[in-house]
């Protein structure tokens, strides 16, 4: 039996290549200078339904076979047990490159820019990802949430924008 973490893994992994597969970037980067300004509409993981429990059996990809969140094993609920968390950084803002090759996963919602507009996008994306697998906790470090900025006040208004957004859709 594989261990929870790597099922978790390859579940996401499902996911991302349903998403990512075959679809480019709304606005490269080349073209970043020429892509209108409207919000992206609509949702980031279309046709991914929230991630459930069907058991051993179940034929369906994206489908938990072992992890059976409301389970009870030994006085606690299975998702007590095994708390698990997005990383922000290695979900959104990486881009499956490694020290030999270029990047394997292009989000179809990336404009190409660092903006507060994009961080805010992605930020919303981490969210949706999260319902959908039902998880309750997940993680940045450093400032991967939110981009920099030609100063040390600007960077810390960027910040406190996107950290604000984050709020509001923890709270939801």
């Amino acid at each position: 039996m594989k261990t929870w973490g790597t099922f978790l893994l390859l579940l996401c992994l499902q996911a991302f290549t349903c998403v990512v597969i075959g679809q480019s970037q709304t606005c490269p980067a080349e073209n970043a200078n020429k892509c209108d300004d409207s919000e992206w509409e609509g949702e980031f993981f279309p046709g991914i339904n929230k991630i459930k429990y069907e058991g051993p059996s179940s034929k369906n990809p994206l489908s938990f076979k072992w992890y059976n969140a409301e389970e009870e094993i030994l006085g606690k609920k299975m998702k007590d047990w095994f708390r698990f968390s997005v990383a922000f950084w290695h979900t959104f803002r990486g881009t499956g490159a490694d020290p030999f090759g270029a990047p394997t996963k292009h989000w179809p919602w990336e404009d190409g820019t660092n903006s507060v507009k994009m961080a805010k996008r992605r930020m919303r994306a981490n969210f949706e990802f999260i319902n959908k697998l039902g998880i309750d906790l997940w993680c940045f470090h450093d400032r991967d949430i939110a981009p920099d900025g030609e100063s040390l006040e600007e960077a810390n208004a960027n910040l406190d924008e996107v950290v604000a957004l984050a709020k509001e859709l923890q709270t939801q």
